[in-house]
């Protein structure tokens, strides 16, 4: 998309600058998860949700700990090194389903 086209300057000595048309970058929407993707993104989810579980007195905390254990595992065994890597630093500021969108689908933008 061309914002500003290309301009002629007068110059005072005579003659003429041309400046570059200013353009936009194309945008590149994020991509689909595929099957492995989408899976993954599932049990992102289900580790978030496993956090409402520790609300339960009492039983809810241990409970919680072996649900984010088991998904925290299934999502390690589905990425690769590399998507992992990426996964654990987004991981550190977002919930986990938002660090797996953003590792699988967002790998253009």
């Amino acid at each position: 998309m061309q914002l500003i086209p290309s301009l002629e300057l007068p110059t005072p000595f005579g003659g003429t600058i041309s400046t570059p048309p200013l353009e936009t970058p194309p945008l590149k929407l994020p991509a689909m998860p595929d099957e492995r993707s989408a899976k993954a993104i599932g049990h992102g989810v289900g580790e978030d949700a496993a956090m409402i579980v520790g609300l339960i007195p009492f039983v809810g905390d241990v409970l919680a700990d072996i649900l984010v254990d088991l998904h925290h595992a299934e999502i390690k065994n589905i990425l690769t090194d590399a998507e992992y890597r990426e996964f654990a630093n987004y991981n550190k500021s977002f919930p986990t389903a938002i660090a797996l969108a953003r590792t699988l689908c967002f790998k253009e933008v």
